[in-house]
Parts: C-alpha cells; sequence; structure tokens
C-alpha cells in the first residue's frame, strides 16, 4: 500500500469516524427542528401606513412612495387574536441621510413582543425629500 494511505492509518480512520458522527448528529437535530413547527397564526393586514423616521434628521417633509404597504404577521394565536391594527407601525429608516431623490428603502415593521413579520408587500418604499432653492 501506499505510504499516504498507511502512514498515521489509526489517526485518518478516527478523524473520519469522527466527521461521520458530527455530520449524523447535525442531521438528526435539523431534522427534528423541521419537523415540529410551532403551532403557529398568521394574519394579514392591508393598508397600513408608511412613515419616514430618522434619529438625527427631521424628515417631515420626505416624501415616501408607496404611503401604505400589506403586512402578513405570524405569531401564537393569542397574540395574533390580540393584536390590533394600531400596534402595527411601519417605517423606513432614514438615519444618516438628509437629501436623496428617488431613493428605494426598505421597509421595516414594528410590532408587540411574539409577533414575527412573514412578508411585506412592497419590500420597499421610494423616498424623495423636497428640494430647497
Amino acid at each position: 500500500m501506499p505510504d499516504w494511505i498507511t502512514k498515521d492509518f489509526y489517526w485518518k480512520a478516527f478523524s473520519l469516524l469522527m466527521a461521520i458522527g458530527i455530520w449524523l448528529t447535525v442531521r438528526r437535530e435539523s431534522e427534528v427542528q423541521i419537523s415540529t413547527p410551532p403551532d403557529l397564526k398568521s394574519n394579514t393586514y392591508d393598508n397600513v401606513a408608511v412613515v419616514a423616521v430618522s434619529a438625527n434628521t427631521d424628515v417631515q417633509q420626505a416624501k415616501v412612495i408607496p404611503q401604505t404597504v400589506t403586512a402578513t404577521i405570524s405569531g401564537s394565536p393569542d397574540i395574533i387574536n390580540q393584536l390590533e391594527r394600531g400596534q402595527i407601525h411601519a417605517f423606513v429608516d432614514l438615519t444618516g441621510l438628509n437629501s436623496a431623490e428617488n431613493l428605494p428603502r426598505d421597509v421595516e415593521i414594528s410590532l408587540p413582543k411574539g409577533a414575527t413579520v412573514i412578508k411585506i408587500d412592497p419590500a420597499q418604499a421610494t423616498v424623495t425629500f423636497p428640494k430647497h432653492p
């Protein structure tokens, strides 16, 4: 047999067995997580108003298009059943920006604890600041 096979054969065999053991463990754990999804409920909210926010700039004059989005929210049935439209806030974060023309920004949703955003349609909004003379 070639020397590269027989040299340190026991270490190589041990490493191979450890790699197989790790792979089987990770595979089994990932299948358990996928096969047991929690009991979740989802609901879709239309016409959620989108506002511009910024930590360091006045964005009251910013124009956001579209002005509303559709948000699909999921969570446990008790959280979704108690969720009210007034608790869902859509916004675009303009922190660090003070002028822009047709700037696409991701729409984000703020929700109570336990609720999760599944989908936002459209996912981006275009932001325009008025030009100053």
